[in-house]
């Protein structure tokens, strides 16, 4: 494993007394600020820690951008801040770096909210994703990320830079195709299968259409799903929605445990 990267983070306080603390962990060469639309609401229920993952937002960039290098650079985060019981709560490929965190260390993790999750992928998709690693390879790699949130549908602006692209080229290269190819991948399908069997800590993932959703019942078969309609960026489009099947999810104990088809 390589050395540790010190995220660059934001605390957020919420009420007193909370039993856990929300931690945010962004997508694909964007920053916590990606979260915006949502910290209103989430911060009523619990504090929030937002994270930039390392080559982010303000995170400075690391040897490379393998998923358990990334998912340790969070975890010693959650045990340097003290933040004892966490949900974690994540979007695209965020979500792989969650769900690593939460496969090594079940006990401190309260709950998984994967939103619009990268993991999981057909495996048939293979062939496409190894099209757009190659592109990342050969071009300017933040001019292909935004032509693939293009892809997604309306992609919205981060609020602190006003680009649709929050992180260093070599991170921007590097996330995507380690988390597609390297070591720990859970990105497609198989692999995926393999990594949630048995998987302990209980599980929301929000679907942005029923096709992706009736795959990941497959993988997920005792995991909350549930869909919001429309493109990739569901904590933009239905901020109000996510904040409140989150709050219903954790309110539910009895939820958590039995599968749903």
């Amino acid at each position: 494993m390589t050395a540790i990267i010190e995220p660059a983070f934001e605390r957020v306080p919420g009420p007193e007394g909370a039993p856990f603390t929300f931690v945010l962990v962004h997508g694909w060469a964007r920053s916590r600020s990606d979260w915006r639309p949502v910290l209103p609401g989430l911060r009523r229920i619990a504090p929030v820690v937002l994270v930039d993952l390392r080559g982010h937002g303000e995170s400075r960039p690391g040897p490379g951008m393998r998923l358990p290098d990334v998912a340790a650079d969070v975890r010693a985060l959650v045990h340097r801040l003290g933040l004892g019981r966490v949900v974690l709560v994540a979007h695209s490929a965020g979500s792989e770096v969650a769900a690593f965190l939460a496969r090594r260390e079940p006990e401190s993790v309260a709950a998984l909210v994967a939103i619009d999750p990268a993991f999981g992928l057909p495996d048939e998709d293979r062939a496409r994703i190894e099209g757009i690693a190659e592109r990342l390879r050969r071009e300017d790699p933040a001019a292909v990320a935004r032509e693939h949130f293009a892809d997604h549908g309306p992609s919205p602006l981060l609020p602190d830079t006003g680009d649709l692209v929050a992180a260093a080229p070599a991170a921007v290269r590097d996330l995507f195709i380690d988390f597609a190819f390297g070591p720990g991948a859970l990105h497609f399908q198989s692999q995926a299968k393999e990594f949630f069997a048995g998987f302990a800590v209980p599980l929301l993932a929000i679907y942005r259409n029923d096709e992706r959703a009736r795959l990941a019942r497959d993988l997920l078969p005792a995991a909350t799903i549930t869909v919001l309609p429309g493109g990739h960026w569901t904590h933009h489009e239905h901020p109000g929605d996510v904040v409140a099947a989150i709050a219903e999810f954790l309110s539910c104990p009895e939820e958590k445990e039995a599968p749903h088809a």
